[in-house]
């Protein structure tokens, strides 16, 4: 019983610290009516998106250490919660670090915070997630069973897939003996291509006028490219090694006998 409130207790604080965070901005712009900007909130529409960027970029000419605190902390509360959001943050990021330095950075954020998300489901999570994922869970084990010896380019080419869910990879993979280097290593190099895209866009905001100039058909056939190379090495090069090798062991024995 205990193991089911931790769990929501985790997430109460990290949302109340985060809250915390916000609410004490340093110096935030303020309207006409004296009221703060609620800058925080998700845009809906790409002009409101493209403004409350320039605000960014303004405010963290004076408070950098403060955006970038503010930034680290919603991009791993974001991650360690499976919240979605990760599109805007690592525009955002573009937008405000750079390209290269965004992209660093939205990389190793998104490791850690999957890792969180790992360590959390598997330690408090077992509960929710058999509940919720029991059947889905029951499938996926023995596709990854069957699977087991090209666990890493099937694990890459889930998170390169531009539809698939990585939220959910998270969280189940403690339940589908997936190890923590191997799942790590996964969420660090595959989804990089779709963090670059993003940050690079952001990095280019000025120059585009909808979201659809991001994620367009050409760039779509490109992130689908990137998840078809893990998925190749892993049915078609990987099963020949295997076999050239398990050849050569036989070869071998064959000769000692001989």
């Amino acid at each position: 019983m205990t193991r089911l409130i931790i769990l929501p207790v985790i997430f109460s604080a990290a949302t109340f610290a985060l809250w915390i965070l916000l609410y004490s901005a340093p110096g935030w712009q303020k309207d006409n009516t004296d009221q703060p900007i609620s800058a925080w909130s998700l845009p809906k529409h790409f002009d409101n998106f493209t403004a409350i960027a320039d605000q960014f970029k303004i405010y963290q000419q004076h408070h950098f250490n403060y955006i970038t605190t503010v930034f680290v902390a919603a991009y791993l509360y974001k991650q360690t919660f499976a919240i979605p959001g990760s599109f805007f943050l690592n525009v955002i990021a573009g937008a405000l670090f750079g390209l290269y330095a965004g992209f660093v950075l939205v990389c190793l954020l998104t490791t850690l915070g999957a890792t969180l998300c790992y360590l959390f489901s598997e330690l408090f999570g077992r509960e929710y997630v058999l509940y919720y994922f029991g059947q889905r869970l029951t499938y996926l084990q023995q596709k990854l069973d069957d699977n087991s010896n090209r666990l890493l380019p099937f694990l890459l080419f889930a998170r390169m897939f531009p539809i698939s869910p990585s939220w959910l990879l998270n969280i189940v993979a403690p339940f589908l003996n997936i190890p923590l280097p191997i799942f790590a290593l996964s969420a660090l190099v595959g989804l990089a291509p779709y963090n670059f895209v993003c940050v690079q866009a952001g990095y280019i905001l000025s120059d585009l006028r909808s979201w659809d100039d991001i994620f367009d058909t050409w760039t779509m056939l490109k992130l689908t490219s990137f998840a078809l190379i893990p998925l190749a090495y892993a049915i078609f090069v990987r099963p020949r090694s295997i076999e050239l090798s398990t050849g050569a062991f036989d070869s071998q024995r064959k000769t000692e006998v001989v």
